[in-house]
């Protein structure tokens, strides 16, 4: 029992220390079997932006909350888990393998001859092993193995009993031809690798994309906020009128049927200012939803201030030349980014594909060394006695073991030449598909690039214009409007031309709103086109 203590013990002892000398075994060992899961972030820093009981939102502000909050961006970037487990999935061939085993087994048999060492002969086996197996980066793989039995026995014609054998095993393999340098391992890694990289760059732009849409619904919600101011200032004209015609039917200086048409444009009016205002707060639960603010009842119904005013900001033509613009997006852009990298790791399948093809040619060198440990004792024969109780154990058989002194080495060259490799030309053949779409596929997003740079140039340029040319219509409606209204008083015009002249002014205003507006977002669009968005919002998307 104290043997099969001790041959249990060596056991364990070496198994620890293999498995603690092996850097890959130990990183196994200091690492989480299972990658903790994506969390689910709460609603972070809108009360960095809540004063005197208001949400309190510039644009800029606006996107950071929006990164941090908005839903769609956070499903957006769920994808970069799944393009890391990819990695994880692809370094598998390099894993190593640690293996551990005790067995015993007990044989009773009878016995017909008398060489056989016992009427009834009783063998207890006792059999412990451990493996360790790695496949290397380099391309070879590596195996070492160690054994014990341990042998008791009622036989009286053994002279070791028990008897302890152990044995130390290396074996090292290295394909010559294919799977040289491990590129059937080492490529798919590489290519996880690279993948990760195009999940990163995709999402970026992903990401930008819901930014533009972000902020085209902050200036949406602007938009109809200062509608609201637009047609307030109208419905304040209309009722001036009905008030001065008002006081003229009174004293008698008008027909009682021309007061209809200033009822008419007041009333008209205040259905559009109630429009308005319910656009606006329709515009609003859009937008706190964006920022996560519907999410929590207090936010969810506190008043939010817009503190940009598109009228103050400043309205500039494009600040580079178009070509220099779609230069700049064709080296920063995060689509053609990963499609370049898609086309690498593609060729690099094809050269995996290639080396596929290749016969099979393995070189494994191996060597092994052995130990016999044990009670010596006295064998009883024909002859008489001989020998005597001589004492030993396990560390016997560890000192020839770890000696060295019976040695078994060798080495084996294994071909293979497969007849057909139909399964690796076929991938070969996709691999090619593969490389030849990446070309088609990086033409056809430089086209796209182009145009979308091109055409954000244009519309910046031409809203511009669009600006300056509804100032300079409002200003005269405004002009319009004051002569209108000098003329009517005056009794040489109606009160319909002069209704018509405030409806232009509105409609003037509400024109040069839009122009505002629509210059915000083809700025924004702009930036996005050229990749300068987040550059010049200072802002940067966490991976």
């Amino acid at each position: 029992l104290d043997m099969r203590h001790r041959v249990l013990g060596s056991l364990l002892i070496l198994s620890s220390a293999l498995f603690c000398l092996a850097p890959a075994a130990q990183c196994q060992w200091i690492h989480h079997f299972h990658a903790p899961a994506p969390r689910v972030q709460p609603v972070q820093s809108l009360q960095a932006y809540i004063s005197s009981g208001k949400l309190r939102l510039r644009l800029k502000a606006f996107l950071r909350l929006a990164l941090l909050n908005d839903t769609n961006i956070h499903i957006d970037k769920l994808s970069m888990y799944s393009s890391e487990a990819g990695i994880l999935s692809a370094r598998s061939p390099f894993d190593p393998t640690f293996t551990m085993g005790f067995g015993a087994t007990r044989n009773v048999t009878p016995q017909s001859s008398q060489i056989s060492g016992a009427q009834t002969l009783s063998n207890l086996s006792q059999n412990g092993n451990i493996g360790y197996s790695q496949a290397l980066s380099t391309g070879q793989d590596f195996t070492v193995g160690f054994s014990s039995n341990r042998q008791s026995t009622n036989n009286a014609f053994s002279f070791l009993n028990p008897s302890i054998a152990t044995g130390l095993n290396f074996s090292v393999t290295m394909p010559l031809l294919e799977n040289r340098g491990n590129i059937q391992y080492r490529t798919p890694l590489e290519q996880a690798q690279i993948g990760y990289m195009v999940t990163t760059d995709q999402t970026d732009a992903t990401v930008a994309n819901e930014l533009v849409a972000d902020a085209d619904q902050y200036w949406a919600t602007v938009l109809a906020r200062d509608e609201i101011t637009v047609q307030e200032q109208a419905l304040a004209l209309a009722e001036k009128s009905y008030q001065h015609d008002a006081l003229a039917l009174k004293l008698g200086a008008l027909a009682p049927g021309s007061i209809y048409q200033d009822e008419s444009q007041v009333a008209a009016d205040k259905v559009s200012l109630v429009q308005a205002q319910s656009r606006y707060q329709q515009q609003l639960v859009l937008l706190r939803r964006i920022i996560g603010a519907d999410l929590n009842p207090v936010t969810r119904s506190m008043p939010v201030v817009l503190e940009e005013n598109p009228a103050e900001l400043p309205v500039t033509p494009p600040p580079m030349p178009v070509s220099q613009a779609v230069a700049l997006a064709l080296r920063r852009r995060p689509e053609l980014i990963a499609l370049r990298r898609q086309a690498v790791s593609d060729q690099m399948g094809v050269q995996m594909a290639h080396n596929a093809l290749l016969p099979q040619l393995n070189l494994t060198g191996s060597y092994g060394t052995a130990g016999l440990g044990g009670d010596q004792i006295p064998v009883t024969s024909s002859l008489g006695t001989s020998g005597q109780f001589v004492p030993g154990g396990l560390m016997n058989s560890f000192r020839q073991l770890f000696g060295f002194s019976y040695p078994t080495y060798g080495f084996n060259l294994q071909f293979t030449l497969p007849i057909g490799n139909s399964a690796n030309e076929a991938r070969l053949t996709n691999n090619l598909v593969s490389v030849a779409h990446d070309r088609y596929s990086m033409r056809q997003e430089r086209q796209q690039v182009i145009q979308d740079v091109r055409l954000a140039d244009t519309q910046l340029s031409m809203a511009v214009k669009q600006v300056n040319s509804a100032k300079v219509a409002l200003s005269l409606s405004k002009k319009n409007v004051a002569a209108q209204q000098q003329a009517y008083l005056l009794g040489t015009t109606t009160i319909f031309e002069l209704l018509q002249a405030q409806l232009q002014m509105a409609q003037a205003q509400d024109s040069l709103l839009s122009s505002y507006i629509s210059y915000q977002e083809y700025k924004i669009a702009y930036q996005r086109a050229n990749w300068t968005l987040l550059s010049h919002l200072h802002l940067a998307i966490s991976h």
